[in-house]
């Protein structure tokens, strides 16, 4: 006689709900990743403009390149503001979400445990089940000799 675990649908229902939630954080940690990323680029670019900038001062350059560097770095600042905005909403989705998930983990361990004392359960049941047989087999053999 097979296992049948009644709640096998149940477990099923939260290895998926746990398995969803784990995706959906690990897609919040890779933005976070590609916002830190994007603000590592764009700290290397803000360099790269300074850079220039101040080798150009040295070649007496127009102006209007001079002005054009400070707004570039004007631009870039302004986008990494918004980055680290960004990822401090990231920071505090990817906190939620981590309680979401945990709570999706523990749902999914409690049925995996009643799952598992159940076929504990039901193998003790089946070894006994074998053993009066045996023995029944064993009483009747002696009863014919």
């Amino acid at each position: 006689m097979a296992f049948k675990f009644s709640l096998a649908t149940v477990l099923r229902l939260r290895e998926i709900a746990e398995e969803r939630e784990e995706r959906l954080l690990m897609q919040i940690r890779q933005q976070i990743a590609q916002s830190h990323q994007e603000l590592m680029d764009l700290d290397a670019r803000s360099k790269a403009v300074i850079a220039h900038r101040e080798s150009q001062l040295a070649a007496l350059i127009p102006a209007t390149e001079l002005q054009d560097s400070y707004m570039q770095l004007s631009v870039l600042e302004e986008r990494r503001k918004t980055v680290r905005e960004h990822l401090t909403k990231l920071e505090a989705l990817r906190v939620q979400q981590m309680k979401v998930y945990e709570t999706a983990h523990r749902n999914r361990e409690v049925i995996e445990q009643i799952r598992e004392e159940k076929l504990e359960l039901f193998e003790r049941e089946q070894v006994r089940r074998d053993q009066h047989l045996m023995d029944d087999n064993f009483s009747a053999r002696k009863a014919r000799q």
